[in-house]
């Protein structure tokens, strides 16, 4: 576990994504190195540039969260990092089992 540079904590969550790219129909599926609750890292080697606009779904357990989101300057030959900016409360809640 360590702390991110916007004070959100970060746990090792290791879980399948599906990443969609809201401007293009591009898609990925990989699976997540890092979540908090603002965010995610990917793994992947096609990452999308920073600043896509894109939508996050995140299974694990029987169970998904869907979020909307940017993908970050945290952009590397290993995948990228999302920032959240938009998740309904029910997917939050589960977001936020996950992560208790």
């Amino acid at each position: 576990m360590k702390l991110d540079r916007r004070g959100a904590t970060r746990y090792y969550f290791g879980a399948i994504a599906e990443v969609i790219d809201l401007d293009q129909p591009d898609e990925l599926v990989s699976l997540t190195r890092d979540l908090s609750l603002s965010g995610c890292f990917v793994m992947t080697t096609t990452p999308f540039p920073k600043g896509t606009r894109v939508r996050v779904r995140i299974m694990r357990s029987r169970a998904e969260i869907t979020a909307i989101g940017n993908v970050t300057a945290n952009v590397t030959a290993t995948g990228m990092g999302i920032a959240f900016t938009q998740i309904e409360p029910s997917d939050r809640a589960i977001l936020e089992r996950w992560l208790g």
